[in-house]
């Protein structure tokens, strides 16, 4: 769907968007979480329980992230250079400090996936545009 003319995304267009991007990718990496905490994952970081409550908090913080990035950087291909790029680093710790592999493969999976919940979502709202973002 292509915008009328003239028409810009701000910030209180992006807001809504990596809101609500945050909210489905919190449930849906909490829900993960969830599920592998039954299926007897661990997920213990230094010996310390993730509670399933940080995967939801964090999640929103990252797609609030996504939409700080999404105004500054203001283009649809710097934003998704951007995005995956600092994904992708985000990874390098739930590699690394979980000792058993289980745990490390959820939390690599629930950045993942929330990435592909947000990253979409607000690199889309910036395409919608066809003026730059002010």
């Amino acid at each position: 769907m292509t915008p009328p003319p003239g028409r810009t995304v701000t910030l209180r267009g992006l807001a809504p968007t990596g809101l609500v991007a945050g909210v489905i990718a919190a449930v849906a990496t909490t829900a993960v979480a969830a599920v592998a905490r039954s299926g007897d994952v661990d997920l213990e970081v230094d010996g310390a329980p993730v509670p399933l409550a940080a995967f939801a908090v964090w999640t929103v913080v990252g797609a609030l992230l996504g939409v700080v990035l999404a105004r500054l950087l203001r283009g649809e291909r710097r934003f998704l250079v951007v995005t995956v790029t600092t994904t992708a680093l985000s990874l390098v710790p739930a590699i690394a400090l979980p000792d058993d592999v289980a745990t490390k493969l959820v939390l690599v999976g629930t950045h993942l996936l929330a990435a592909a919940i947000v990253i979409p979502a607000l690199a889309r709202r910036l395409a919608s545009s066809d003026t730059p973002i002010r």
